[in-house]
């Protein structure tokens, strides 16, 4: 899919422009302009609080909630290792991978973690055991003239910037960008104080549950719903990377009928199963941790995806959506040539002369299936023919006089 063709538009060019604006949830018009992104002249883009003025159903999450095949997002994170060059050719390997997003993380580290913070186990893995994990972080900063940069960057070439803040300085910093949401990292659910000024903003959010129970989640869940902000629920399991086998993909389930929100799944996990799996589950996006190479030094890299798997993901996430099709069943246009070779027709036994009057025992079920169908023998006997029929012939409709 080329960038301009996205559903989620970015700085599209005029001509698509009309097709890719919102239609309203009551009258099905298109809105005269989008009111989350101004395709004309991006660097005018509507601030948070005025977007979120806006109706509910024009907000990046409705998009995606509404999109046509999963949202793929590409977490970067900190695989850049602080190199905003690196993060730039990220960022290029992800929109050639089809992806619809990236994902940078911004922070000041000394606003989030102190120097005597004990390391995650996978964070004392490979040249990083003899590091402290600020000593890690702070290595991997990009101020936000920097972000500023990379989001123009992605959106030339048709992503969905996006950028998690890790505390309020950086949430302000972010906001400053005028995102179309904001991600917000499992380790800042039960931030209330972060939360609350997220949610003072309404700008749309999606919020990662990792390590959470189903009550802290109730919790955060309600700052945002206070504020009436538009918010997409991701599962995860925050280890990296984690077990297919712990993604706990029912827990989807859950916050759709408790919350009434649409979910995504932040995947950690080493292959496609469990992501695939969430889509046939009603996920409407992915998230997966990625780098250009997982030999690249990081505590994220080993469990990130590389480009070639990123293609692979976008592709069977959009096969596996399009696999579920409708909950109406019908006969599927491919199956037409099959059904003439292999269903069966009402078949003359012998050579049946004009007006003769049809029995049973003139007819066998046989194929192919390009006659009248046996299941409309009761309303056909007793019929006169009005020409003949040959042997081994399917009978049609044409043959009685009606």
């Amino acid at each position: 899919m080329s960038p301009t063709a996205r559903p989620w538009p970015t700085s599209c060019p005029d001509t698509a422009c009309w097709s890719m604006r919102p239609r309203c949830s009551r009258t099905g018009r298109r809105s005269p302009a989008s009111p989350w992104f101004n395709h004309r002249r991006p660097h005018l883009a509507l601030r948070p609080k005025q977007r979120a003025m806006t109706d509910g159903h024009h907000t990046l999450i409705d998009q995606i909630a509404r999109g046509p095949h999963p949202f793929v997002i590409a977490e970067i994170g900190i695989n850049h290792n602080g190199d905003e060059a690196l993060a730039a050719q990220m960022i290029e390997a992800t929109a050639a991978a089809g992806a619809d997003c990236v994902k940078m993380q911004s922070f000041h580290v000394d606003e989030y973690l102190s120097p005597l913070a004990a390391k995650a186990a996978y964070q004392e893995q490979g040249p990083f055991a003899g590091k402290s994990q600020y000593e890690i972080i702070k290595a991997c900063e990009l101020d936000i003239a920097a972000m500023a940069r990379l989001k123009r960057h992605a959106e030339r070439l048709g992503l969905v910037f996006l950028s998690t803040p890790f505390e309020r300085v950086s949430l302000r910093e972010v906001l400053s960008l005028a995102p179309q949401a904001i991600k917000v990292s499992s380790c800042n659910l039960t931030n209330t104080p972060f939360l609350e000024e997220l949610a003072a903003s309404r700008i749309p959010v999606l919020l990662s549950t990792g390590m959470a129970d189903l009550a802290e989640v109730a919790r955060a869940v309600a700052i945002f719903k206070a504020a009436g902000t538009s918010l997409l629920l991701f599962q995860c399991t925050s280890n990296y990377p984690s077990k297919t086998e712990n993604a706990n993909l029912r827990v989807m389930d859950t916050y759709r009928a408790v919350f009434e929100v649409p979910v995504g799944f932040s995947d950690h996990t080493p292959d496609h199963v469990a992501a695939i799996a969430a889509v046939a589950r009603g996920a409407v996006a992915i998230e997966k941790h990625f780098t250009l190479s997982r030999d690249l030094p990081g505590i994220d890299q080993k469990a990130s995806i590389e480009p070639g798997q990123l293609t692979e993901l976008v592709r069977v996430v959009r096969l596996t959506r399009a696999a579920l099709g409708s909950p109406v069943k019908v006969r599927c246009g491919e199956e037409e040539d099959t059904t003439r070779a292999l269903r069966r027709s009402l078949v003359a036994l012998r050579d049946l002369p004009v007006g003769t009057r049809l029995a049973a025992s003139d007819v066998a079920p046989k194929r192919p299936g390009t006659g009248l169908a046996v299941d409309q023998l009761d309303r056909f006997e007793g019929r006169q023919l009005t020409r003949p029929v040959a042997a081994h012939q399917p009978l049609q409709l044409d043959d009685f006089l009606l």
